[in-house]
């Protein structure tokens, strides 16, 4: 009879998700609640941006020596612009204030993982900020949350 082997499993590959839900408020953001998922996370796709090189909003999972192990490219986490399609065909986007925006991440559960960073433009809407120099930077990090669900930081 054959002896069943176990498939080996790739460095950092997890079987487990971890769904982050944060909330923007006035530039600010907080995790709001986690919690723990019997699924696979979809890949990232493509190179992960850099800071000051890079535009638009990302999120990076990290180990305790800041190593990305995980990227995620993520739409404006502040919920502040809209595309209006017009009946010629053509496409525009408008932009309005909002002060509270609530969005959700998906990562993998990686037990290597320390730190979670958001990272790209600023969270101030684009109608209340000046032409911001310097491009990227990181906006906001936290522990990655220990426990199978709960509330943020």
């Amino acid at each position: 009879m054959a002896k069943h082997v176990e498939p080996q499993r790739q460095a950092g590959l997890s079987r487990g998700s971890l769904r982050l839900t944060f909330r923007v408020t006035d530039g600010a953001v907080g995790l709001v609640s986690y919690e723990r998922l019997d699924m696979m996370c979809p890949p990232s796709v493509g190179e992960a941006p850099q800071v000051g090189k890079h535009s638009g909003f990302w999120i990076e999972l990290r180990d305790a020596n800041g190593r990305v192990l995980f990227h995620e490219l993520l739409h404006s986490p502040l919920g502040d612009s809209v595309e209006v399609h017009s009946p010629d065909g053509r496409i525009r986007r408008e932009f309005g204030a909002v002060k509270e925006h609530t969005f959700e991440v998906l990562l993998p559960d990686d037990p290597n993982a320390r730190v979670i960073a958001l990272l790209g433009d600023s969270l101030i809407p684009v109608t209340e900020r000046e032409k911001l120099a310097g491009g990227s930077s990181e906006l906001a990090r936290f522990d990655v949350p220990r426990g199978q669900k709960g509330g943020g930081q």
